[in-house]
């Protein structure tokens, strides 16, 4: 039967499953108590969320989500480090575990995806959470815009054309905002 804490362990790292794109692994034995504070420290401040957890336990909730292969990264001593941004959470272990080397990184999970430390170490190359929505909404406006345009160049539906101008803008705008109020929050 198993006892009350491991129980609470396993919502928690469902619970960090759930709610995260990517989980990294990491193996953190021979860290002192102030390397691995000030590593929390910046994983905090690039909302990551880092969890020190059992082995076995991982392991359940990998099952239960049909996560496969994940058992190798599985020995000793194992950290989870989850978030949304890949690239993000990717390059804070990186960098610590260069100016720390009791700090190995056993792989990742992306998605329902397993993968090893090289797969980690390429998600740093990625842009950001950000860079990617900005990407987007710049892929999305560009060729309303461009209609927008040739609507607007002699066409007999000029409001239509200065409505739907104005709405887009405004769009791009909101969207632009957000995206600034997320740069800010972190």
């Amino acid at each position: 039967m198993p006892n009350e804490a491991n129980i609470q362990q396993v919502g928690q790292i469902r619970e960090l499953f759930e709610s995260s794109d990517v989980i990294l692994l990491a193996d953190f034995q021979g860290l002192t108590v102030a390397e691995a504070n000030a590593l929390r420290q910046q994983l905090r401040e690039a909302n990551v969320q880092y969890k020190v957890c059992k082995n076995t336990l991982i392991n359940v909730v990998a099952q239960e989500r049909e996560v496969e292969g994940l058992a190798p990264y599985l020995k000793g001593n194992t950290a989870l480090a989850a978030s949304d941004d890949p690239a993000t959470s990717s390059k804070i272990l990186f960098e610590f575990s260069e100016e720390h080397e009791n700090l190995k990184i056993k792989g990742g999970i992306l998605g329902k995806q397993v993968i090893d430390a090289n797969g980690v170490k390429a998600l740093q190359d990625m842009p950001s959470k950000e860079v990617l929505i900005g990407q987007a909404i710049g892929g999305i406006s560009a060729p309303l815009y461009g209609l927008v345009g040739v609507l607007n160049n002699g066409s007999p539906m000029t409001r239509f054309v200065n409505v739907l101008s104005r709405t887009i803008g405004q769009v791009t705008s909101v969207l632009t905002q957000i995206s600034e109020q997320k740069k800010a929050a972190e």
